[in-house]
């Protein structure tokens, strides 16, 4: 919890009135590995804080692929945004890829909370425009980059990831077959 809080501090200021109605909303949650926070189809509820573990976001099609959208470690928030703000069914799946310590609350009580506290509101906007840039980010790497220099900036903005995420999952995420995410892992 101090390590969430000297995080927001960082970007926010966050006072401790605001910082006791945060903690009153946020539970605790467990999740073993391979369990969902939230799957396609469900409505979007909770928005929730890694202290512990990593996690996948994910699109799955019809026929039963997956697509690999993020990677949420220890540290980060995680909550399908889209469609926590669109109120309809969700499109994606959250899934902890390890065991994972998680603190969740309803997106509409954060919501209460950024009417309350001016800081809460930046915080939220701090996080929202993270998550613009690397949407953005992602994208441009989709789109002009080649595969090898595509796992290159994944290592750079993940050095560990390797070590906590199965291959096949990465693959997915950079959009290859593992057997080229191995020819690329040996170059």
């Amino acid at each position: 919890m101090v390590a969430l809080r000297n995080q927001q501090n960082t970007f926010s200021g966050i006072s401790d009135p605001a910082w006791e109605a945060f903690i009153d909303l946020m539970r605790p949650m467990n999740l073993a590995a391979g369990d969902c926070l939230l799957r396609a189809g469900q409505p979007a509820r909770y928005l929730a804080y890694i202290v512990k573990g990593s996690m996948r976001e994910y699109y799955a099609t019809s026929e039963g692929s997956e697509f690999n959208k993020a990677f949420v470690l220890s540290g980060s928030f995680t909550g399908s945004l889209f469609d926590l703000l669109s109120g309809e069914p969700s499109t994606v799946s959250i899934q902890a890829l390890k065991d994972c310590e998680l603190l969740v609350a309803p997106f509409i009580d954060f919501q209460k909370l950024y009417d309350t506290y001016p800081c809460w509101e930046r915080a939220g906007r701090l996080l929202t425009e993270s998550l613009f840039m690397k949407k953005a980010r992602r994208e441009h790497e989709f789109l002009t980059m080649s595969a090898w220099e595509r796992y290159q900036s994944l290592l750079r903005e993940y050095p560990d990831l390797e070590q906590q995420v199965p291959q096949y999952h990465i693959a997915s995420y950079l959009g290859i077959t593992p057997v080229m995410l191995s020819r690329l892992r040996r170059r």
